[in-house]
């Protein structure tokens, strides 16, 4: 896991490139979906697989598990790259993600995260490190917290 992030701006016709060093570690076959804090998570193929797994066990009866699985699957855009290596961010994703013209592509601790430089920039304003560590506590003792 790297930790590197990478600023892009998107173009005139909401392209962005993927850096190739992470391009290479998605293969040629990955989906873009909603994320949490904000962002846009980026799937290989593998890891969508499972995420519709895990959506297909919804309760049919569970509304709030009906609504986050039919917006997630909603929310998911097959990425296809053109012969320069830009792949287009689709309307809703980039409204979703507050993305107007700067990003951030992040190796995050799953995927690839893409993020408006803005809301990256709002989401580490008020980062408290106790928190943090408390966080990084429970990882560590396995729990959900």
């Amino acid at each position: 896991m790297s930790g590197k992030n990478y600023s892009h701006q998107l173009d005139a016709k909401n392209r962005m490139r993927i850096p190739a060093k992470l391009r290479e570690e998605l293969g040629g076959d990955y989906y873009i979906t909603v994320g949490s804090g904000g962002c846009l998570y980026v799937y290989t193929a593998e890891q969508m697989a499972e995420v519709k797994k895990t959506l297909s066990n919804v309760n049919r009866y569970r509304e709030k598990q009906l609504k986050a699985a039919r917006f997630i699957l909603y929310n998911t855009w097959q990425a296809e790259e053109d012969k320069q290596g830009r792949i287009l961010l689709p309307d809703n994703l980039r409204k979703y993600a507050r993305i107007d013209k700067n990003v951030i592509v992040f190796k995050g601790p799953n995927c690839v995260e893409i993020w408006s430089e803005e809301v990256w920039n709002e989401y580490f304003n008020d980062v408290n490190f106790e928190e943090l560590a408390d966080a990084v506590d429970a990882l560590s003792a396995g729990s959900d917290d």
